[in-house]
């Protein structure tokens, strides 16, 4: 099938390079995704992909938008109150193009006599490092200048979430990076630099998380006064400057290379995690057009770059794999045979970690796909053979045939990390066969609304 084309060409080895510390968390974040990396990559240097290819980009969920600033607004608020501080976004107009704060920052370290200390709150650095330009703005930035002369400063990064996370901590550790290079370029040598992350408490914590979280606590009463927050200093910081190394700064880091690659080269995987990703648009496009791989059910990157380096690349080509057994004595056979021609691909398929045990599997996911979305007359089963047995008891005359089991569903507010909704679904059976049912709903006592095919006839538990 045709398919549009799209200019994502290479990045130039020559001339400065532009990325942002959130773009690296956000590339954790997203378990590693190397597409997203060098999507953003493309961006920070100017290339208007998504307009090219009719696709927009995802934003974050107001929800998460308005609980990150609210916590952080809050955060400012208090500490307002207690510390001399400077706001740089607000002292900006809020300017999303505003100027790096380099100088200021500098100049607030240089004014600090021995006991004095200032906050700043939002501060845009910007330092060139390895041949990268990075950019970033640094939620808090604690100076103080010790009694005996030397210079402190603590680098806070806020969150609304309930831990601190790998992401967060190799996000610090840039800005750790950048402040050091604006440091001595200022002529401050000599400072002490530390990276945190402050962050909120669970919101209905249990004896095992206040205990884990009250050094947390503490902390972030001992060095800001804020008694509703958690703030965790970063024990191994070095360990984080090396990553951001091996990412971004080195000569061989992951960004560089990704840089260089072809596009259509990078390898990539649809799953949960692409439903937060700013790009999402783009690789569900890319995916439907190109009949990708990543369409498929339980399709992980291993198994997709495995079945690439044997030469299957589309769904319709692990389709057309197999086919099915002829039909014996007017039987239709259930049975997947190597289809004609493909006989040695099928035999090296099978001895290829790990998609040869799951080949049958997949080819029959391929065909299913082919049937119900392509409408091609795909011959396909509408179930998939040998995935084995429920984990759930079967409850018949001579096997548990009095089986009670309960269903639970819980819905998780991540926004708090609390559970907000709970229901049961309690089944009954007597000598094998279902007899009763019973739904129910929040802690008050009333049932929920029953539902599914049956329940109205079937008599309530007592």
């Amino acid at each position: 099938m045709p398919t549009p084309s799209v200019s994502l060409p290479v990045l130039p080895r020559d001339g400065l390079m532009r990325l942002t510390p959130t773009d690296v968390s956000q590339f954790v974040r997203l378990e590693q995704c190397e597409r997203y990396l060098r999507f953003r990559l493309a961006e920070r240097a100017g290339q208007k992909f998504m307009e090219e290819y009719h696709v927009t980009p995802q934003r974050i969920t107001p929800l998460l938008s308005l609980s990150g600033s609210t916590f952080e607004e809050g955060v400012e608020a208090d500490l307002g109150k207690r510390f001399a501080g400077v706001q740089y976004a607000a002292k900006y107009s809020l300017d999303h193009n505003r100027p790096a704060n380099n100088a200021e920052v500098v100049a607030e370290a240089r004014k600090l006599a021995p006991g004095q200390s200032v906050l700043l709150f939002q501060v845009r650095l910007e330092a060139e490092l390895h041949g990268w330009r990075l950019r970033g703005d640094v939620d808090l930035m604690r100076l103080e200048r010790l009694a005996d002369g030397p210079l402190h400063i603590l680098i806070g990064d806020m969150k609304s979430t309930t831990e601190a996370k790998v992401e967060h901590r190799l996000q610090v550790a840039f800005y750790r990076l950048m402040l050091e290079h604006i440091l001595t370029g200022g002529g401050i040598d000599h400072a002490t630099i530390q990276t945190g992350i402050l962050f909120r408490p669970p919101a209905d914590p249990t004896p095992d998380e206040e205990e884990e979280t009250k050094p947390l606590r503490e902390a972030a009463l001992l060095v800001f006064g804020l008694d509703g927050s958690l703030l965790e200093v970063v024990a191994n910081p070095d360990a984080y400057l090396q990553s951001a190394h091996d990412l971004v700064l080195g000569r061989d880091s992951i960004a560089r290379k990704l840089a260089q690659a072809p596009f259509e080269a990078i390898p990539y995987s649809l799953s949960f995690k692409c439903d937060g990703c700013l790009y999402n648009e783009f690789c569900m496009k890319w995916s439907a057009e190109r009949e990708d791989l990543s369409l498929l059910p339980y399709m992980t990157g291993t198994d997709k770059e495995a079945l690439r380096r044997v030469g299957v690349t589309t769904v319709q080509a692990l389709a057309a794999l197999k086919d099915f057994a002829p039909s014996t004595d007017c039987k239709r056979s259930n049975e997947l045979v190597a289809a004609p021609g493909r006989e040695a691909q099928v035999k090296r398929i099978a001895a290829t970690w790990p998609v040869g045990p799951r080949l049958d599997e997949l080819v029959h996911r391929a065909r299913s796909f082919r049937r119900s979305v392509r409408k091609d007359g795909t011959q396909a089963l509408s179930y998939v053979p040998g995935k084995g047995n429920s984990s759930l008891p079967v409850s018949k005359p001579d096997l548990n045939p009095n089986l009670v089991t309960i269903y639970l569903d819980a819905q998780q507010d991540y926004l708090v990390g609390r559970v907000y909704l709970l229901g049961a679904l309690v089944v009954a059976c007597k000598g094998g066969s279902l007899v009763a049912r019973r739904a129910r709903g929040p802690p008050d006592g009333r049932p929920a609304r029953r539902g599914g095919k049956g329940a109205a006839t079937l008599p309530e538990l007592d």
